[in-house]
């Protein structure tokens, strides 16, 4: 084992070629046209013809058209391509401030999309999977935003505002002489508690037992309800995946199968599938990559009887 993705691609090299499978470098299919017969015939980019039985469409996400296209035009339905687990861009200097800063449990809401999870700061916003959730779950959302929104953050979702409140009066009655910015509650980093607490308008010399209503109720809106406003994301090249690709209603997800045509299959990204992290989009490639090739192999996978 090695930390290289080298390989994981010998390995799959090495067992195609003890397989028997011929493998054809800098091409790609051009067009292909369904068979009166049955099967396929194949144009190559460079020229070339070539025909085919079965045909697996495994050629990735649909930031290349390639593979879309072909599904398209032999008859295939395709589902709008968006980017998918992405970071935000949050251009507020006192976050930028803070980068690597993380939270283990967070809320962050987008009108009535909501996520909960680790939030990670970065020297251009925010990450980490409760973002990654977000833009997973909410792909299609974000895109019609054109990705700038307002952001809500819940940095301590394990406590409503009662159990906030009761956190701050026990601090005024165990610690009445200590600063409130120099006093995290809950996980908050020591940092972005200052932060916060700053942004509340509370000064740096306040004590817990000095603190107003008004502070206090301005610290606890903090708390539960940052907003920041997000302007954009990680660019197109740097995302994990896309949502978007051949619909789901027109595969066999027994054997990978069209619905559509005969003898084409699909595997991947290609498909309509993306999950709320990078594991789950290997596993689903591995999976249904698996499947298709059991499936044109005649054989039946034992995951299946």
């Amino acid at each position: 084992m090695t930390d290289s993705s080298e390989t994981v691609i010998d390995c799959l090299i090495n067992e195609a070629k003890a397989a028997g499978v011929r493998l054809f470098t800098r091409k790609s299919i051009e067009t292909a046209r369904v068979r009166t017969e049955g099967g396929f015939d194949l144009i190559l980019t460079d020229g070339k013809s070539a025909a085919c039985d079965r045909l697996l469409l495994a050629t990735g996400g649909c930031r290349s058209v390639g593979g879309a296209e072909l599904a398209a035009s032999l008859g295939h339905t395709i589902e709008p391509p968006v980017p998918s687990l992405f970071s935000l861009h949050v251009s507020a200097s006192w976050l930028r401030s803070l980068p690597g800063i993380s939270v283990s449990d967070v809320q962050l809401s987008v009108g009535k999309l909501r996520e909960r999870g680790p939030l990670l700061v970065t020297h251009n916003g925010i990450s980490g999977p409760a973002v990654l959730r977000l833009s997973a779950w909410g792909a299609r959302i974000l895109h019609e935003k054109a990705y700038r929104f307002s952001l809500r953050v819940n940095w301590l979702p394990e406590l409503n505002e009662a159990e906030l409140r009761t956190a701050f009066q026990s601090r005024r009655q165990r610690e009445p002489t200590r600063r409130v910015n120099n006093s995290p509650i809950g996980a908050i980093p020591a940092r972005l508690w200052e932060k916060l607490v700053s942004n509340a308008g509370i000064s740096p010399e306040t004590t817990w037992t000095s603190l107003t209503r008004a502070g206090t109720n301005e610290l606890v809106r903090q708390l539960r309800t940052t907003e920041l406003e997000v302007d954009g994301k990680s660019l197109n090249k740097e995302e994990f995946v896309t949502c978007g690709g051949v619909r789901l209603g027109e595969i066999n997800f027994k054997t990978m199968e069209s619905r559509v045509t005969p003898n084409l299959y699909f595997a991947g990204e290609l498909l309509d599938i993306d999950g709320i992290t990078g594991g789950f989009n290997f596993q689903a490639a591995w999976t249904t990559g698996w499947i298709a090739g059991h499936a044109m192999a005649g054989v039946k996978p034992k995951i299946l009887e």
